[in-house]
């Protein structure tokens, strides 16, 4: 039998494969280090790092946007994106317009990155804090970033210490694709960058040449939209130094999703995790992919990979755990998870709807009522919102003396 909620647990649990309406796959990782990357940062103590990224919880959960944008320093981010092709005099200058574009929206009042979370926030999203650490003389910040519909991402948040000694966001590392927002719309840009050094070929050397012209190949490969295309075939013309880049592989995995065709799939996971063994994206991905095809083993090991791979605790991945325990059939050890993750992280709607289910499946309804009733004054969540007559032992709940008394008292 399902014991699945069939519409809102279920809703809450699918992950998403993209966050940001502007974030499209490019390169990168977690770990890596850009060339717009300072060689030396100015050195942050734990504290800092872990008051600062408090200060970004509370300011996105204010729902203020002025705050929230003043937290970045969009100058060095605009250097990021296009700073690898400012270094030859001749494209700085034809591209003058793309760093105006780019400046306006994101040091003038339009929209940008900042936008886009507090629009999902807005709407009912999530952005919660988990930790910090220090990469590669990086410093971050790491937020779990639940969108409305219940997608699941994680953000690592790339901070830098100004000279004034305030600490300032100067990028975001997009876990689910594996790539830097600034690198995102670099290539967002791409076409025009592109069109811009071949109006000053003459002016470039070799190197500058082969450099533009295969990064155009690559977005090509990335931005195919023709459904009937086989990114297989395209991969084998693919520059080499492109071949095993995260945004590639992912795409490659989600061809193999979307056809169906789970032999592939797991060829393309394997050689995902063979050259990034720490990496989430391609965990993000498969705990999804595992779990809608039934594979709940290899869900969990995705799950763990997962959870190892983010360095920090995360709640909702242990409601996730219990989740998929669910299905297994593992109820007690469902039931662990699902408390521990409520206990953690009280204002997390989703270790509640599986403690639903886990009671009813129990016949335990004090605690179904109970949590009905933590629903309904938490989260405004009344009993018609949810679709409970899936569930095993349904009629008993509905017949039995504690709901009989949990309704009436609804009543008064």
């Amino acid at each position: 039998m399902d014991h699945r909620f069939k519409s809102l647990v279920r809703q809450y649990f699918l992950l998403s494969l993209t966050i940001l309406t502007l974030t499209l796959s490019a390169n990168g990782n977690l770990v890596a280090q850009t060339k717009d990357t300072p060689a030396t940062t100015q050195k942050m103590t734990p504290t800092e790092l872990q008051t600062f990224g408090r200060q970004i919880q509370e300011i996105v959960s204010s729902q203020n946007p002025d705050k929230f944008r003043a937290l970045f320093d969009w100058k060095t981010f605009v250097n990021r994106v296009l700073s690898e092709y400012e270094q030859n005099p001749a494209v700085k200058q034809a591209i003058q317009s793309i760093r105006l574009q780019l400046e306006t929206s994101y040091t003038g009042s339009n929209e940008g990155i900042d936008t886009e979370i507090l629009t999902e926030i807005v709407n009912g999203g999530d952005y919660r804090f988990l930790g910090m650490r220090k990469e590669q003389d990086q410093y971050k910040v790491i937020f779990r970033f639940l969108t409305p519909d219940g997608s699941l991402n994680y953000h690592a948040l790339i901070i830098e210490k100004q000279q004034s000694g305030e600490l300032k966001i100067i990028d975001i590392d997009n876990f689910s694709d594996g790539e830097l927002i600034s690198q995102s719309l670099k290539r967002l840009y791409l076409p025009e960058i592109y069109k811009a050094h071949l109006s000053v070929k003459d002016k470039l050397n070799q190197q500058e040449i082969s450099r533009i012209v295969n990064q155009k190949k690559r977005y090509d490969f990335l931005t195919t939209s023709d459904e009937k295309s086989d990114p297989f075939q395209a991969y084998k013309t693919l520059p080499k130094q492109y071949k095993m880049e995260k945004p590639v592989l992912l795409l490659l995995a989600h061809d193999t999703i979307a056809k169906e065709n789970q032999k592939k799939y797991l060829q393309v996971l394997n050689v995902f995790r063979k050259n990034y063994p720490s990496d989430l994206a391609a965990e993000l991905l498969s705990v999804e992919y595992f779990y809608l095809i039934g594979e709940f083993t290899s869900a969990l090991e995705s799950l763990d990979r997962l959870s190892d791979a983010l360095k920090s605790v995360d709640p909702y991945l242990y409601s996730l755990r219990a989740e998929i325990l669910i299905e297994t059939g593992d109820i007690n050890l469902a039931g662990k998870y699902a408390g521990k993750a409520a206990e953690i992280e009280p204002n997390l709607l989703h270790p509640y709807l599986n403690l639903i289910n886990i009671s009813v499946m129990q016949s335990s309804f004090d605690d179904t009522v109970k949590t009905l009733g933590t629903l309904k004054t938490r989260f405004g969540i009344n009993l018609e919102d949810l679709d409970l007559s899936e569930l095993e032992n349904y009629s008993k709940l509905m017949n039995s003396p504690e709901f009989k008394k949990w309704q009436a008292s609804l009543k008064k």
